[in-house]
């Protein structure tokens, strides 16, 4: 089943993120502020994972194949930047009277931002299975507390409960299979694979989400958790850069 997934680069993973915004929406709905409370550890070693997956491996990986790659690392960047400054208008010009409209148009900007995600993942897989894996493992993470968020903007939006979960898992997670598949598509019709494109440009969107949504959310882990976890997922990383490093030769 895993290996007939993987037929299409990045649909596991798509799939896999799907269900982890699934349990993000479910536990804030079900638990509320405890919920709410744990994400930010998760956040804090999806930090430590995705810095070291980024700078030491698709960065690096990219770079090898051409030094143009910076290009697109700040393209991938730039793109992650206007979606987020979507999203941020969306929630920050609330018209008053206007609830539930408010509530639609930072759905659909959330919605946005996810099927990039998607089409991360199917990137991320176009160089090899591992490639992806690393590549998304903190990004994976970073599902869980956007879930959370689609909930929280509905449910301000005066939205009922059933409802909201519903549109929340269909923005957070739903829109990233999509957009996984959608990406597959295109790339499957290009006779060639443009690697440097691809590698560079999920490395900029991936720093980016490691910036301003991952980092600020990790931050607000109490104690020492939160340093303890980044720490993990540093290691984790680590690791796994390692691996690949002996498989490789």
């Amino acid at each position: 089943m895993f290996g007939e997934l993987q037929a299409i680069p990045g649909l596991g993973a798509s799939l896999v993120a799907a269900a982890i915004s699934l349990a993000g929406v479910m536990s804030i709905a079900a638990f509320g502020a405890a919920a709410q409370r744990n994400s930010a550890y998760i956040s804090a070693f999806a930090v430590g994972l995705l810095t070291v997956s980024v700078l030491f491996h698709l960065l690096l990986e990219a770079l090898n194949i051409s030094f143009n790659a910076l290009g697109w690392v700040a393209g991938g960047f730039a793109l992650m930047v206007l979606i987020g400054i979507s999203v941020q208008t969306a929630v920050n010009r609330r018209a008053d009277g206007a609830a539930l409209t408010f509530g639609y148009a930072s759905i659909i900007a959330l919605a946005a931002h996810s099927s990039l995600d998607g089409f991360i993942y199917a990137a991320a897989f176009q160089s090899e299975t591992f490639t992806g894996w690393l590549a998304v493992g903190g990004l994976l993470f970073h599902e869980f507390p956007e879930g959370v968020i689609a909930f929280f903007l509905l449910t301000e939006a005066g939205m009922r409960r059933g409802t909201a979960i519903l549109l929340a898992f269909l923005a957070a997670g739903g829109t990233t299979v999509l957009g996984t598949l959608g990406a597959s598509s295109l790339l499957e019709t290009a006779e060639v694979i443009p690697m440097t494109a691809l590698l560079g440009g999920a490395a900029g969107a991936l720093a980016y989400v490691l910036i301003f949504h991952l980092a600020p959310h990790a931050a607000k882990a109490p104690g020492k958790g939160g340093f303890r976890a980044l720490s993990f997922g540093v290691v984790v990383g680590a690791i796994g850069v390692i691996l690949n490093s002996f498989g490789a030769h």
